[in-house]
């Protein structure tokens, strides 16, 4: 009898090995199917992986590969060690939101509710082993944060359930941001959390909103009030719940939705009467799996994402591969990809971390133990 575990991603990615919840709703078994409710903790340790959920990763200027769980807190895998970091940084929630580096080398990572930390490389022999933290009191809008950015300027851009701010290494600025518009959204969480951040190739900013859709504004813009693009389903996005952006390398974007899937918007195809500037490949029926994000280029221009139930998929600008459980990656949660200078092919999500060989087109699970190279 195949057994199904049924769980949006979405629930995971909010709830995954989470803490014990003071009330426990049952576990439904059908004959077909296990349905679990979104309060429900998920087992830490996944077949010897890092930690059940790996949420996201960062390779640094000096080589250092760092990872951010769903429990765990920070690790960090450098000259074949790798640490886990919650105690030392004083990060007690565990969830990592998000991993980016200055220009100056310094790493800022964004968690749910514990605010902001700055991890200096210069201080890592200090009491805290280089962390620092920001929060609220600092000037933070809020200390859960969902997304972040890093500027071209070194300005950082940081989305939260309160809305969007930049922090220049001194300072917190709140961007004010236009009323919630969009007449058919479903907001997850609240209609002020910025979903993700992208600093598109000619400076401007682009960012999702729970259920509002697709912005876009030049932050040099000195007028008042500030000028935003606002595109929801009523331009041609597939859903308003936008939740992954990534521009290639032709100044395409593409958008991952939480009910829709994966579009691609094409800022040229706007002058063009009769073009359509959003292609939704999911909704079109082109590729399955509703839930899409965690978009990557790689050296050969080919776009790789995820999708929720259907593994990874590979764009070459013609058609589209599929990777799965018989190719050998186990996860149907993928939520960051990365290559790093080594050449090394990571995928982190549901079950940990994961390489992909590109000689045999296959992928190893990556344990405590490695395999690492």
């Amino acid at each position: 009898m195949r057994t199904i575990i049924s769980l949006a991603l979405s629930s995971l990615l909010l709830h995954a090995c989470s803490g014990q919840p003071t009330s426990k709703a049952p576990v439904v078994i059908t004959n077909d199917t296990v349905q679990i409710p979104m309060n429900w903790p998920l087992p830490l340790n996944h077949e010897g992986q890092l930690c059940h959920w790996v949420r996201n990763m960062h390779q640094d200027q000096s080589g250092t590969l760092w990872f951010g769980t769903n429990h765990y807190g920070l690790i960090r895998y450098a000259n074949d060690t790798l640490e886990y970091l919650a105690d030392s940084a004083g990060i007690t929630s565990g969830r990592i939101n998000g991993i980016v580096e200055g220009p100056d080398g310094v790493l800022w990572v964004a968690t749910d509710g514990e605010g902001l930390f700055k991890y200096d490389p210069s201080m890592r022999y200090s009491a805290r082993h280089g962390f620092s933290q920001l929060t609220t009191k600092d000037g933070l809008p809020d200390n859960a944060i969902w997304s972040m950015a890093m500027g071209r300027d070194g300005v950082l851009w940081i989305g939260t359930m309160n809305g969007l701010c930049t922090y220049d290494g001194h300072s917190f600025t709140t961007i004010e941001l236009p009323a919630t518009t969009a007449v058919d959204s479903l907001v997850q969480l609240a209609p002020t959390r910025i979903t993700c951040i992208l600093e598109g190739s000619h400076g401007k900013i682009w960012f999702g909103r729970d259920g509002d859709g697709l912005f876009l504004f030049d932050p040099k813009e000195t007028g008042a009030p500030r000028t935003f693009k606002h595109y929801t389903v009523q331009d041609g996005l597939p859903d308003n719940s936008v939740t992954g952006l990534m521009e290639d390398s032709k100044g395409r974007l593409w958008i991952g939705t939480n009910y829709s899937g994966v579009s691609l918007f094409d800022p040229s195809a706007l002058a063009e009467k009769g073009t359509k500037a959003f292609t939704n490949f999911t909704k079109d029926g082109v590729i399955q799996g509703v839930e899409a994000g965690a978009f990557y280029e790689d050296r050969s221009g080919h776009i790789w994402f995820a999708a929720e139930h259907q593994g990874v998929f590979r764009y070459d600008g013609t058609s589209f591969t599929n990777y799965g459980p018989k190719d050998g990656l186990t996860s149907g949660g993928i939520l960051a990809i990365k290559e790093d200078r080594e050449g090394r092919f990571w995928f982190v999500g549901l079950g940990g971390l994961f390489r992909f060989d590109r000689k045999t087109a296959r992928f190893t699970p990556v344990g405590k133990q490695g395999p690492w190279n």
